[in-house]
């Protein structure tokens, strides 16, 4: 599910934001959680690092504009892919300087929503991939993927075992494979979810990672050392 902020004070043109988020999350049966702001205060009063994937940024904002309103957010959060709405293009140039993915000017039409909402999405996945948000014990942690040596389910729970030490959350290592795909893991077992890029040797059926061994199951064992071969090279 990707989260996404609105912040737009004209009640017309939020309207018209809702409508085409309708219609594009129909179409495209795209997994979409939108949430929109009537100004930028109310919006900065609670937003945090992480809790959103993309802003949507009107620039002509009554009271804090949204240009001062990006400002604030890069403050917290230098990763949220970030979108400006404006009547004049001229203006989006100055937001680049709070490094703006893209802008949409007024009157903004569905198709060119569709397009560059689609782009927007398409940095905002190739940008989850390369790091995983984990929540323990009420807290928010962003590991990057080249920090995880291998994930295990263990009582019920997700553990990540990394450069930094381990990480437990509630999970699906189902999921979580399916949302690492293409990125250098493969399952050796249904317990173990294997960072590739660590894997120092493989005799019968164990896989050594990171300095641990790991049992490779009978059922995933061709299918496990496909993936590796194709990520080496072979």
């Amino acid at each position: 599910m990707i989260k996404i902020a609105v912040v737009e004070d004209n009640a017309a043109d939020q309207k018209v934001i809702q409508d085409f988020f309708s219609q594009y999350i129909l179409e495209k049966k795209a997994e979409l959680n939108p949430s929109f702001f009537s100004d930028a205060e109310s919006f900065l009063q609670s937003f945090q690092a992480d809790d959103y994937d993309l802003i949507l940024m009107d620039i002509n904002l009554t009271g804090m504009n949204g240009l001062a309103a990006s400002g604030e957010v890069r403050k917290k959060d230098q990763d949220v892919v970030l979108v400006f709405m404006t009547n004049l293009a001229q203006y989006a140039i100055e937001g680049y300087k709070f490094n703006a993915f893209d802008y949409m000017v007024k009157p903004i039409s569905y198709w060119d929503f569709s397009e560059r909402l689609s782009k927007a999405l398409e940095h905002v996945g190739n940008r989850k991939k390369t790091k995983v948000l984990i929540f323990e014990n009420g807290k928010k942690v962003i590991v990057p993927l080249t920090d995880i040596y291998y994930v295990e389910v263990s009582d019920h729970l997700l553990v990540y075992h990394t450069k930094e030490g381990s990480y437990r959350t509630y999970g699906a290592l189902k999921d979580l494979s399916k949302e690492l795909l293409g990125c250098g893991f493969a399952l050796c077992n249904s317990c173990f979810l294997v960072n590739l890029a660590y894997v120092t040797s493989i005799e019968g059926f164990l896989v050594k990672v990171g300095g641990d061994e790991l049992l490779v199951s009978h059922p995933k064992r061709k299918a496990f050392l496909q993936e590796l071969n194709r990520y080496l090279g072979g």
